[in-house]
């Protein structure tokens, strides 16, 4: 079976795991301080079998931009 080409998909997406390594931490702690911030994952949009939400954002949307503004508060108060 052939690999799957993760390069190109969801490009123009920022994911919990590109966060983590941009603020240094585990992604699994950081979702958990997204979801104490009182953020969901966003919908997906997918039917039938896929998961129906995803911790990933658009470049540049603001929801982003208040996920990002919550972990920096997060990280600077510990």
């Amino acid at each position: 079976m052939a690999k799957k080409n993760k390069e190109n998909k969801g490009e123009g997406k920022v994911t919990v795991t590109q966060l983590a390594e941009e603020y240094g931490m585990r992604p699994q702690k950081l979702r958990a301080l997204i979801r104490e911030a009182g953020f969901k994952a966003p919908a997906t949009g997918v039917e039938g079998f896929g998961p129906k939400a995803k911790y990933e954002w658009d470049e540049g949307s603001p929801e982003l931009a208040k996920v990002k503004k919550a972990i920096e508060a997060a990280t600077a108060a510990s």
